[in-house]
């Protein structure tokens, strides 16, 4: 399921990317290609951040600190 996501993110990315290219131009003075490449560095990050904490070793908020010492403890041996 990740891979799916990741690749429809990339292909997102690829086609603004592409948008925001093609919406400039230097005469016009338009920023429109502003718009379109905000996007893309909202879902770079979000890529980014996907990539980085949804995997196997997925990021678990725990506030308890016996529950966090028994599942360090339990992986150090």
């Amino acid at each position: 399921m990740a891979e799916l996501r990741h690749r429809v993110n990339l292909g997102l990315m690829l086609f603004l990317s592409l948008v925001a290219f093609a919406s400039y131009h230097k005469g016009t003075g338009s920023t429109a290609w502003l718009q379109w490449l905000t996007l893309v560095i909202f879902l770079f990050f979000g890529y980014v951040f996907d990539v980085s904490f949804t995997n196997s070793s997925m990021f678990v908020f725990d506030p308890d600190a016996d529950n966090w010492r028994r599942k360090t403890e339990a992986v150090a041996e």
